[in-house]
């Protein structure tokens, strides 16, 4: 069989991040997450060109690493190969990624074009909540932490989501949202601040599991954030989703001190300044990419500003992508 070729978008998440962990959803009423695919993508190539109990992994512009079994615990890559094809004999090469760190849901994006090319190699295929269900367990066994489902969802679908979070099953809405609209009001800007998702999931998931009554609080008003962000998308009203967005950005600090250290605080006040509606960091917090929601024609204004206050940092994308996961065969 030719090598397989699968693409999967990364996500901007509005509001409700975090609520996707389970069991953080079920333990308040009408959890929802609300997301967007963007055009920033995971490409990953796949064939037959490895030794049997073999993964041949390399990253476009690097040596190629051989993988065993015993790496599935640490290793995303062996941990979807070995799975899918426990006999090995795969070569996985990562042709496009996100910016490492940049809190986009790169790595559950990757997860998914993986997975979707190997299937496609066995002929096989899976109902979206399987393999949501199984992509979430084989990444939290290498975090060794909780994982959520809302990256693994835009990747799969594309557009404009919102995440319901109930009992057994995630119910995923999508929202008819025009994609020239949300072009005009939303940027991506990386900070070159990496985060690190798990350290800082784990501390709320902890407190929340543990009874803490400001994250429990805290986490109630993102829930109502997230509920109010769809609603404004529904209703095509640009200032709702910027207030939105800011009261569920507002609620997050309050979740976990690595949210918004002063560096990220800084540059997010960069972009307000220069005239944002709204600004949140991607993902968990703490560094990476920032979600800018602003009024028509600010873009290059703001940009600059973010610039000015992160020269490490550059312009990522904006708007959305109504694609998700694409799988080819190449020649």
């Amino acid at each position: 069989m030719p090598p397989v070729e699968a693409t999967a978008p990364c996500r901007a998440d509005l509001a409700g991040g975090t609520l996707d962990i389970w069991p953080l959803g079920v333990l308040q009423d009408d959890a929802v997450t609300v997301n967007v695919a963007i055009p920033v993508h995971v490409t990953v190539r796949v064939g037959r060109e490895a030794a049997a109990r073999q993964v041949v992994h390399r990253v476009a512009g690097s040596a190629a690493h051989v993988l065993t079994r015993e790496a599935s615990r640490s290793d995303l890559t062996a941990a979807v190969a070995f799975y899918f094809f426990p006999q090995g004999g795969i070569r996985v090469d990562a042709l496009e990624q996100a910016p490492v760190g940049s809190g986009l849901g790169g790595s559950s994006a990757y997860a998914v074009a993986l997975a979707r090319a190997l299937l496609e190699m066995r002929g096989e295929t899976m109902s979206e909540p399987r393999l949501v269900a199984t992509l979430r367990d084989l990444e939290a066994g290498v975090l060794a932490a909780p994982a959520g489902t809302q990256d693994y969802w835009a990747a799969l679908r594309g557009g404009a989501l919102a995440v319901h979070i109930r009992p057994g099953v995630d119910e995923v809405e999508p929202l008819p949202v025009d994609t020239g609209w949300l072009a005009e009001r939303l940027t991506v800007f990386f900070t070159g601040l990496v985060h690190h998702s798990g350290r800082v999931n784990w501390q709320i998931y902890r407190r929340r599991v543990e009874g803490d009554v400001r994250t429990v609080s805290a986490l109630a008003a993102i829930g109502r954030a997230a509920r109010r962000c769809r609603e404004a998308l529904l209703a095509g009203d640009h200032l709702a989703v910027g207030d939105a967005i800011a009261a569920e950005w507002e609620a997050r600090t309050r979740l976990a001190p690595d949210v918004s250290p002063p560096e990220l605080a800084r540059i997010i006040d960069a972009a307000r300044e220069a005239g944002a509606s709204a600004v949140k960091a991607g993902g968990a917090g703490g560094g990476g990419s920032l979600v800018v929601w602003h009024d028509p024609g600010l873009r290059e204004r703001i940009v600059a500003a973010l610039e000015h206050a992160a020269p490490g940092g550059n312009l990522l994308t904006s708007g959305m992508t109504s694609v998700g996961c694409r799988v080819s065969q190449t020649v």
